[in-house]
């Protein structure tokens, strides 16, 4: 979970190796001589480790890393270092201001007839794909198999990961292609877009957050099939990340459930990695119909010096936009949920909104376990509860993302560190084959052990 970023790996081997030149070139410049930026961006990077990641690392270490790799040895996988254009485009991002087609993939294959995937299918496997992008606008959807697609220079075929990146790669912006998948046919063109991050479904409707010309809006369509399972008064509600304006479109969402008269809500948090602090604590908001204390406390971060911040669960949405009381609330979880997803169940576990039984978690089949190596981590959250904050240099406009804090849940002890979520807490597991399934058989599944249908 973040302060103001996202969570991935720190100082990459580049800027590592530029230290290292420095120290060879320091012992050669005398003090009349002005500081190389490179110089004082290092000076500043140690200064901010030393006063604010939240462990103690020797200097001996940092420059042992320097030479060898900093990234590796000092810091942990989640800080990192951005130059000042990475930096902005990371702010952008989380902004969700987006360009391209708006999908996440891998390539899945088969060895001498036998298939990676359960399907018994092979090519560009579709993982995800971004709220109002121009791939999600198409209708192209997650665990479709893309095969082969048609441009105005030709054809092109798929036979690896790279290939499909080439091809997208080399279409340039506007320009129209149609990809061709086990499902349908659907024609898209790179461009800007304003990423939704959540959607809302009952058995017969679903509202879309569709973002045009800057503003914000819900568009009903129609149910898709894999929602039919879903039982009268009961919605289903996708939350990707805690990024961009996610709280506002999920509140505007519960306004619908509300219209419609629904009783129970499934949160679907699967996949989802976490994002800001500030974006959790304005989520837990909706629920606060339910929540048992008068502003609560969302979460507590301890530092290394030994103090706590309380961030507080925030009340800026309207009756309408909350979730009643005695709403029946139920989770999906798996491997992939992680941070201020987990400090969201705590908040709505540690205020009696759901019990652990009330969380459903993926429990992945054999070739998925195979094909992902994620084996160590299966029926059961991602378990990260540290915190990260994002320190800007004010003259280069570079930046150092460090975990800051360890993360408790709102009773001030529990802490799922390293740890998850887990059956031993009582959440419940959903047997899946694979981690995305086109019409999410998973749900149909997690529906009957909810509802007993």
């Amino acid at each position: 979970m973040e302060t103001n970023g996202s969570a991935k790996k720190i100082i990459t081997a580049l800027f590592a190796f530029a230290i290292a030149v420095l120290f060879f070139i320091a012992g050669f410049v005398t003090a009349r001589f002005t500081k190389k930026r490179e110089v004082s961006s290092f000076e500043w990077a140690m200064q901010i480790v030393s006063e604010n990641y939240y462990k103690d690392v020797s200097s001996d270490k940092i420059l042992d890393g320097s030479l060898k790799g900093l990234a590796d040895r000092c810091l942990d996988i989640y800080s990192e270092y951005y130059t000042a254009e990475e930096y902005k485009a990371m702010v952008s991002s989380n902004s969700g201001k987006k360009s391209g087609v708006g999908v996440s993939f891998t390539y899945v294959g088969e060895d001498d007839g036998k298939f990676d995937h359960p399907q018994n299918k092979s090519g560009i496997f579709i993982e995800s794909v971004v709220g109002n992008s121009p791939a999600y606008k198409s209708g192209l959807r997650a665990g479709e198999f893309i095969s082969s697609a048609t441009y105005s220079g030709g054809t092109a075929t798929f036979g690896s990961r790279d290939s499909f990146i080439d091809f997208i790669d080399a279409r340039a912006d506007g320009e129209e292609f149609t990809l061709y998948s086990d499902h349908g046919e659907y024609t898209v063109a790179k461009s800007a877009y304003t990423q939704s991050y959540c959607y809302m479904a009952t058995a017969d409707k679903q509202w879309d957050i569709v973002y045009e010309n800057g503003k914000r809006k819900i568009e009903e369509v129609d149910s898709r099939p894999e929602f039919l399972c879903l039982p009268d008064g009961a919605a289903y509600l996708r939350l990707d990340q805690f990024f961009g304006g996610v709280a506002y479109e999920m509140a505007e969402l519960i306004e619908k459930f509300n219209a419609e008269n629904c009783t129970s809500l499934i949160l679907d948090l699967r996949g989802n990695g976490g994002g800001y602090v500030n974006v959790m604590c304005d989520i837990s908001g909706i629920f606060t119909g339910q929540l048992q204390n008068p502003n609560p406390v969302a979460m507590r971060a301890v530092f290394k010096d030994g103090h706590s911040e309380n961030s507080y669960v925030t009340d800026r949405f309207t009756d309408e936009q909350q979730l009643p009381a005695g709403t029946k609330v139920s989770v999906l979880a798996d491997n992939g949920t992680a941070s201020a997803s987990e400090a969201l169940i705590g908040v709505l576990i540690d205020n009696e909104v759901i019990e652990y039984g009330d969380i459903y978690i993926s429990d992945f089949g054999k070739k998925y376990l195979d094909f992902s190596g994620t084996g160590n981590k299966n029926g059961k959250t991602y378990g990260k509860g540290i915190m990260q904050s994002t320190f800007v240099n004010p003259r280069t406009k570079e930046a150092l993302k460090l975990t800051t804090a360890k993360i408790y849940w709102p009773n001030g002890e529990t802490s799922i560190h390293d740890i998850g979520l887990t059956t031993d807490m009582g959440c419940k597991t959903v047997p899946t084959e694979w981690d995305v399934t086109f019409g999410d058989t998973q749900l149909a599944e997690a529906v009957e052990m909810i509802y007993g249908q």
